[in-house]
């Protein structure tokens, strides 16, 4: 097995999960406004589903990336998504705190999960750089070294993903006012990246 490859392929991962994206944008969100648990819980979701993809890629599944109209759908639902967590976020940041928190509403692992399928980038990614690396990996030291090379990857996002939660949780533990503040900047953010995303989708 080639060490370069894998130790290549955790950089890559912890540039992929150092890039801002609505994922990011999620875990961030999530924990700042549940604490540690609840981020921990979201970037199950998400890099469980992300984790699945890769190894799927791994076994030699290369067709991940959808067609033109699909992606298209993919933008307008995955941006309409964003939107609720927006709203949703503005919504639960001002409810009275005698409220119980155990609401109904989706699990923060199922808007991890939820995230990842509906964000368009995770597969263009997949489709274009994840394929690249992984088809050498698989050429340089067959099925195991492509299987190391999307563990490696996707321990490189997870490195990155749970500074996010622990960022999060640090801004959890500010003041009610300005933990406010922080959730509407996120929710505008995410809000914002929705419009952009259904925008997108529907000129196509």
């Amino acid at each position: 097995m080639d060490a370069s490859a894998v130790v290549a392929a955790f950089g890559l991962g912890v540039a992929l999960g150092a890039s801002p994206g609505p994922v990011q944008l999620l875990l961030f969100s999530e924990a700042a406004r549940g604490g540690v648990r609840r981020g921990l819980l979201a970037m199950a979701g998400a890099n469980g589903t992300f984790g699945l993809m890769l190894l799927l890629l791994a076994a030699g599944l290369s067709s991940l990336q959808p067609g033109e109209p699909s992606l298209r759908v993919i933008q307008v639902v995955g941006g309409a998504f964003l939107v609720f967590l927006a709203v949703d976020a503005v919504l639960e940041s001002r409810r009275p705190e005698a409220v119980p928190t155990d609401r109904a509403g989706l699990h923060p692992s199922a808007r991890g999960v939820v995230a990842v399928l509906l964000n368009p980038g995770v597969y263009v990614f997949l489709a274009t750089t994840g394929t690249a690396v992984v088809a050498s990996a698989a050429d340089a030291g067959g099925r195991t070294q492509a299987f190391a090379t999307a563990i490696a990857l996707l321990l490189g996002v997870s490195v990155m993903d749970f500074g996010m939660v622990l960022l999060g949780t640090g801004a959890h533990r500010v003041s009610d006012r300005f933990l406010r503040l922080i959730g509407d900047v996120l929710a505008l953010a995410l809000g914002a990246l929705g419009v952009l995303l259904i925008v997108a989708g529907i000129r196509g």
